[in-house]
């Protein structure tokens, strides 16, 4: 069991989502960087889908009321256990009684803990993945309680895992053209695609906004399906880049497609941080 002190600026449980329930307008939610949650699972010879907590700017502080193996994976983070520091992408041992408290992000907006044996809270259609007006919180709040599964994990010792490098310094993001792409004008197009664009303050877990704007002409279509990744294109011509938590269908042009590389990328993005896209043919 964990038991939540401090639940930090935003901090849920995130696994990988809830499929096949968009008909009934249910998001795919799940955790932002779906690399760094896998990483987690991996580390610790999770179940690849089992739940684990998602940390956003600021962590939390947690008391362990069990023997377990945690681990941290994504953005560097602040992080002490009963005051020692401990690092990320490492099995760490935890006994009953111990307390983890998190600080700030360092390099990246959001860290992930993976606790051996996985987060054990309720499943609601298929997920354990928070979200508002679905689960009975959408985030974790001070004194709650949060089982853990048993797990026989020990870490091997002399064992390495090969993780590819992250770094979340760089501001290109690959995307492919939307199903409204091809009625933007050339000039569109290239102010699209060769301009810098940074992050607003409005962005949370179902979609990023940017900064800068992009003329607009194009019509208004029907409403359409829309999944993680479409960034659509305002009647003023605001950029919006839809995140896991986002609506299933949208009516604002469908201009560009990020793919989960991407979304993970931009996850790891803060407000004002600058980026750019590259565009990939449709077929690579």
């Amino acid at each position: 069991m964990i038991e939540v002190i401090r639940h930090g600026i935003y901090t849920s449980i995130q696994d990988m989502g809830r499929f096949n329930y968009e008909s009934y307008g249910v998001p795919l939610s799940g955790a932002l960087d779906q690399q760094s949650f896998r990483m987690a699972n991996r580390i610790l010879n999770n179940n690849p889908k089992a739940a684990v907590i998602e940390i956003t700017i600021k962590g939390p502080k947690i008391r362990f009321h069990q023997k377990t193996f945690i681990t941290l994976t994504g953005a560097k983070i602040e992080a002490k256990i009963n005051g020692l520091k401990i690092n990320n992408y490492i099995p760490i041992e935890v006994l009953e009684g111990d307390i983890l408290e998190m600080g700030n992000t360092k390099n990246g907006c959001r860290t992930y803990l993976g606790v051996a044996g996985g987060i054990k809270t309720e499943k609601v259609m298929g997920s354990r993945s928070q979200f508002h007006g679905l689960t009975r919180e959408d985030r974790i709040c001070k004194k709650m309680l949060l089982p853990i599964g048993k797990s026989n994990f020990v870490p091997l010792k002399g064992a390495r895992i090969s993780l590819p490098i992250q770094d979340y310094s760089k501001k290109e993001i690959e995307v492919y053209p939307g199903p409204e792409f091809d009625q933007l004008t050339q000039v569109q197009k290239k102010n699209l695609l060769n301009s810098s664009f940074s992050l607003s303050n409005l962005n949370n877990r179902m979609a990023f906004r940017l900064k800068e704007k992009l003329k607009n002409e194009l019509p208004q279509i029907w409403t359409a399906p829309v999944i993680p990744g479409t960034m659509q294109c305002t009647p003023e011509g605001s950029l919006i880049i839809l995140m896991r938590d986002a609506q299933v269908t949208g009516g604002y042009p469908r201009i560009l497609q990020l793919n989960n590389k991407g979304i993970n990328f931009l996850s790891q993005k803060k407000t004002e941080d600058k980026l750019y896209f590259k565009l990939l043919s449709r077929i690579e």
